[in-house]
């Protein structure tokens, strides 16, 4: 197997961007500060038995991508269990909250980003490995009727747009070039509402997980889920 990682000390704290190999059991913490000074905290649990290698990288950016416009995704966490040629792999970004189109289209993004990398540096290495995903979001609050009124916004901004194929005026002529960004805040958002991503021009389905962090003290939220 070719998957190009550095080992990952046992008391080493993992730096941004970079792909570790984690060859032992640990727990490994991911951290978000968000805008209000409160902080979410993301444990990943690593239980490394005979025959297992693990991965992790946060915000991860292989070698020859540009970091300007580079979409990245808070956590890239795989499992190799070489003896039974399994990988299972989990996918997912940090938000406090998980509502708008602004988020969705991002979100939307980072997944594609994040599994691209997923595929080409690690999954492609693995031929005849079957594959366990999990690919979703870390909240601490989903705000579905949110996010259906604006799905319910843009699918009606398409229609209309569709519809008025005659005697547009200037402002509607305007608007109809603007249909290609309403298509896309309406796949981003109608994704999460249907839990199922799509990445552009694949046929494989991921279905979306959304894991909510629990208020502990202090403006600290916190989860730990098992790799």
């Amino acid at each position: 197997m070719g998957i190009k990682a550095r080992k990952l000390k046992s008391s080493e704290i993992p730096q941004k961007t970079e792909l570790y190999e984690v060859g032992s059991s640990r727990d490994i913490l991911v951290e978000e500060k968000q805008r209000d000074g409160s902080l979410d905290q993301v444990t990943l649990e690593y239980c490394i038995k005979k025959g297992d290698t693990g991965y992790f990288a946060k915000e991860y950016r292989p070698t020859g991508v540009d970091k300007e416009g580079a979409k990245v995704i808070d956590i890239t966490s795989v499992m190799l269990d070489c003896e039974n040629q399994c990988v299972r792999w989990h996918l997912y970004d940090i938000k406090d909250t998980l509502a708008g189109e602004d988020t969705a289209v991002k979100l939307y993004g980072q997944w594609s980003s994040g599994l691209c990398y997923l595929q080409q540096n690690i999954l492609a290495q693995l031929q005849g490995y079957s594959e366990v995903a999990d690919l979703g979001v870390i909240t601490r609050c989903y705000d579905k009727e949110k996010m259906e009124h604006i799905r319910n916004k843009y699918q009606k901004l398409c229609d209309k747009i569709k519809n008025d194929r005659q005697g547009m005026t200037l402002a509607q002529r305007k608007g109809r070039s603007e249909i290609a960004k309403y298509k896309g805040k309406l796949k981003a958002i109608q994704a999460i509402l249907d839990n199922c991503f799509q990445p552009d021009n694949e046929i494989a389905t991921y279905k979306i997980h959304i894991r909510k962090l629990n208020y502990e003290k202090d403006q600290v939220y916190q989860m730990r889920f098992p790799v």
